[in-house]
C-alpha cells in the first residue's frame, strides 16, 4: 500500500498540475522532483507510479526499474563491460536502466524508470541517459529525484545534473515545509542557533567572545548528534527493504544516501531559520541589516553543503559555516 501524501503536497499548485496531466493522459514522459527531503520525493514518485502501473505496490512491479548511486564515491555510472554477469549490465547502472526500458513491457502496460539522487550522475551516465530522455521508449515515464537540482559537473565535481537533462523534464518542487524534523532536540537547537546570531549582531566584546565561541562548537556538536540519530533510526527501517542483489558497495552507498537525506533536510532548516531571523531583525530595525549579509550567509551555507557532497568531513564543513557566519554577522551590526 502506497503511503498517503501530506496535504501540503496535494494542495500545492505544481502537484495539482501533475495530477491533472495524469488524469488527462498528458503527463510528461520525464519528471524532475526536487526538494530537501528525498524520502518525500520517493513517496510522490511511488504515488504517481502506482497510478501509471495500476498497482498499490509500484516499486515491486516488474515494469518499474531503478538507477541509483553506487560504491563509496556514490556516483551513478554507465556500467563497465567487465561488470556484466550472464550478459547483463549490473543493477543500478545507467546501461542496465536503458536496456530494461528498451524492452517490451512485462505486463503489456506502462514502464517506469526512477533515478535516485540524479545529481550524482557522472558525464558518461548523463550522456547515455540523455539519448533515452530525447527518444523515450513508448509508454515510459521517467522520474528523477534530487535535493540538488542545480548541481553542475565541473573540474571540482565529477557529478551533477546537466542543463540539457533538466530542461527536458517537467520540474516539480516538493513544498519545503514537508518532512518536519522529528528529533526531540531540534527545536531547541534552532532556538540556540537564533540566540547565537543575536549575540553576533549585538557585537562581541571581551566578556561575550568566550560564550560565542563555546556556543559555536556546542551547536556544531549537537547538530552532528541530531543528524546521526535521525539517520541511524531511518537506516534500521530502510536496511531490510534493500534489494537482495545489493552487494557491500551498494549497501554502503544506500546507507550514505540515508545520512545525506537528513543532513540536507537539516541544512535546509538552518537556511530557513537564518532567513527568518534576518527578516525579523530588519522588521524590528528598518535599514539596520544589509541584505548582502544574508546573501553571504546563505552562500556560505551552500558552499559548506557543496563540500559535504565531495565527502568533506561534516563537522569541519559546519565549523567553516559557523566561523564564516561569525565574521558576516558581526560586521553587519
Amino acid at each position: 500500500m502506497t503511503t498517503p501524501l501530506p496535504e501540503s503536497v496535494t494542495q500545492s499548485r505544481s502537484y495539482q498540475i501533475l495530477e491533472s496531466s495524469l488524469e488527462q493522459g498528458r503527463l510528461s514522459h520525464a519528471i524532475l522532483l526536487h526538494g530537501e527531503n528525498l524520502k518525500t520525493l520517493e513517496q510522490v514518485t511511488e504515488h504517481i507510479a502506482g497510478k501509471l502501473l495500476k498497482t498499490d505496490k509500484p516499486f515491486q512491479h516488474p515494469d518499474c526499474f531503478f538507477c541509483r548511486p553506487r560504491g563509496k564515491a556514490r556516483m551513478i555510472t554507465i556500467g563497465k563491460e567487465d561488470e556484466k554477469r550472464d550478459g547483463k549490465w549490473p543493477e543500478g547502472t545507467m546501461r542496465r536502466l536503458v536496456t530494461d526500458l528498451s524492452m517490451s513491457s512485462n505486463q503489456g502496460g506502462n514502464k517506469i524508470g526512477i533515478i535516485y539522487e540524479a545529481d550524482r550522475l557522472n558525464m558518461q551516465a548523463s550522456n547515455a541517459f540523455l539519448k533515452t530522455l530525447e527518444e523515450p521508449p513508448a509508454g515510459t515515464t521517467l522520474f528523477l529525484l534530487t535535493s540538488r537540482p542545480y548541481s553542475q559537473i565541473d573540474e571540482h565535481n565529477p557529478c551533477g545534473l546537466l542543463e540539457t537533462i533538466r530542461s527536458r523534464c517537467f520540474n516539480f518542487r516538493v513544498p519545503a515545509e514537508l518532512g518536519a524534523v522529528s528529533h526531540p532536540n531540534w527545536e531547541d537547537w534552532l532556538s540556540g542557533y537564533r540566540k547565537w546570531l543575536t549575540m553576533l549582531i549585538e557585537g562581541p566584546d571581551k566578556k561575550s567572545v568566550p560564550h560565542i565561541i563555546m556556543a559555536l562548537y556546542g551547536l556544531n556538536s549537537r547538530f552532528q548528534k541530531i543528524s546521526n540519530d535521525l539517520s541511524a533510526e531511518e537506516w534500521e527501517s530502510v536496511k531490510p527493504t534493500l534489494p537482495e542483489h545489493f552487494g557491500e558497495k551498494d549497501i554502503d552507498a544506500a546507507k550514505i544516501g540515508v545520512f545525506k537525506t537528513f543532513r540536507t533536510q537539516l541544512l535546509g532548516e538552518v537556511e530557513k531559520m537564518t532567513a527568518n531571523y534576518a527578516r525579523d531583525l530588519e522588521k524590528a530595525n528598518p535599514g539596520r541589516l544589509p541584505a548582502a549579509a544574508l546573501n553571504r550567509a546563505t552562500e556560505s551555507l551552500e558552499k559548506s553543503a557543496g563540500l559535504l557532497e565531495l565527502n568533506f568531513n561534516q563537522a569541519a564543513a559546519l565549523e567553516r559555516f559557523f566561523l564564516t557566519s561569525l565574521r558576516i554577522w558581526t560586521a553587519a551590526r
